[in-house]
């Protein structure tokens, strides 16, 4: 399977002891060029949408595949953010300390810049809309505008923050492989020892930067629910729509 940083959601519990349910959650790095390994992942899971989060660059470059009975949205949340975090901007930075602090800068814009907050505010109306099959996020990794918008989605549901966090750390696990093959190849192109290393800390997800994004929204809105009834407009009964949809 070469559908890189995949898993379900599904089978994660909530603080009331009920779960995702299985074959509708599901989040993953980009669509490009599967294996019909992973082709038949996807169908096992049901799946019935893509919402793609990345970029125009990117996804001119490596548009997803496209799948039979699977039905495309694209929702570019960087699209205001003029500064995120290019390969070039990183290859620029002289030390692990300036991108792990980018990084941070990524998940600002990700909780406060309002082009962010719309397209975080599409992505639940369409999970809103999707009364059956599996809904497939993605960005490029799989790691930080995905990783927002699972972690938000688990806490509309409920889970625990702990899972969420564990949730959200795996992609250091699932990432490995990749990441090991990309910095190979990138040390053989001819880069230097300190910029592998600052592209290694941008590959990887720290439980420092949803620690921030965390603290950026307690600090602007009080909550996470606040923030999403102000920012993301989700009402009372939406909270509850998403329970009755996603959870068993």
């Amino acid at each position: 399977m070469n559908l890189a940083n995949f898993r379900e959601l599904g089978g994660l519990k909530n603080k009331e002891g009920r779960q995702v349910k299985h074959n509708r959650l599901l989040r993953s790095g980009e669509v490009f060029q599967i294996n019909e390994t992973s082709r038949d992942v996807l169908k096992k899971h049901e799946l019935n949408k893509i919402i793609d989060l990345r970029g125009e660059h990117e996804i001119s470059t490596r548009p997803d595949d496209e799948l039979d009975a699977v039905s495309y949205h694209w929702i570019d949340i960087m699209k205001e953010v003029h500064d995120n975090g290019s390969m070039e901007d990183l290859l620029d930075m002289s030390d692990t300390q300036q991108v792990s602090n980018h990084m941070k800068n990524l998940y600002t814009n990700l909780i406060v810049n309002e082009g962010a907050q719309q397209g975080y505010r599409e992505y639940f109306e369409e999970l809103l809309k999707t009364e059956s099959g599996s809904v497939l996020f993605h960005c490029f990794a799989g790691k930080d505008r995905t990783g927002v918008a699972a972690a938000l989605t688990l806490e509309f549901l409920d889970v625990p923050r702990e899972t969420i966090y564990e949730d959200y750390l795996k992609t250091n696990v699932q990432r490995q492989k990749p990441n090991e093959i990309f910095l190979k190849e990138a040390a053989e192109r001819g880069m230097t020892e300190g910029q592998l290393a600052g592209v290694k800390v941008a590959m990887e997800v720290e439980k420092a930067y949803l620690d921030h994004a965390y603290q950026l929204i307690d600090e602007n809105f009080g909550d996470v629910k606040s923030y999403g009834k102000e920012i993301l407009r989700l009402s009372s009964s939406d909270y509850q729509l998403l329970k009755q949809m996603y959870l068993d």
